[in-house]
């Protein structure tokens, strides 16, 4: 039996982008795929990330914030950027892991009160989600 794919997605705090995509991978592509993240300055999954995604029947609440170095031992088969600025941080790619670059706009900073970054949190989650469904319908080419 053949190991499944290892899917790397990154972000620069791996707070609210790379664990939202880490959960729609493992929701939508099931046991195809063994889906991670990591981030260049890990500071923790943001309780908003938790919540929208729960909203949409995605548990995500047993993810941590981890260094993206911690989950590129063995070689992914594809690192997903969905930051350039973490993608140029990150220590050496692994040879044969393929780069795929998702830039998605960040809502960790956005400042408002709670219903504004509850709305641009699932704005993520929906972009997310859309780019993911495309991705599999695709084949998930890891080119």
């Amino acid at each position: 039996m053949q190991p499944r794919p290892r899917i790397v997605f990154l972000c620069v705090g791996n707070a609210c982008r790379s664990p939202m995509a880490q959960g729609w991978l493992r929701h939508l592509g099931g046991d195809r795929f063994e889906s991670l993240s990591g981030g260049v300055h890990p500071i923790g999954v943001q309780p908003e990330a938790i919540e929208v995604m729960a909203e949409r029947g995605v548990d995500i609440t047993d993810l941590r914030s981890q260094y993206v170095h911690r989950v590129l031992d063995p070689a992914p088969a594809a690192l997903v950027a969905l930051s350039l600025d973490a993608l140029a941080e990150v220590p050496a790619v692994p040879r044969g892991t393929r780069v795929l670059r998702w830039p998605v706009p960040d809502p960790y900073g956005v400042r408002g009160d709670r219903e504004r970054r509850l709305a641009v949190f699932r704005a993520t989650r929906d972009e997310l989600e859309e780019r993911i469904r495309e991705w599999l319908a695709r084949g998930a080419p890891l080119t």
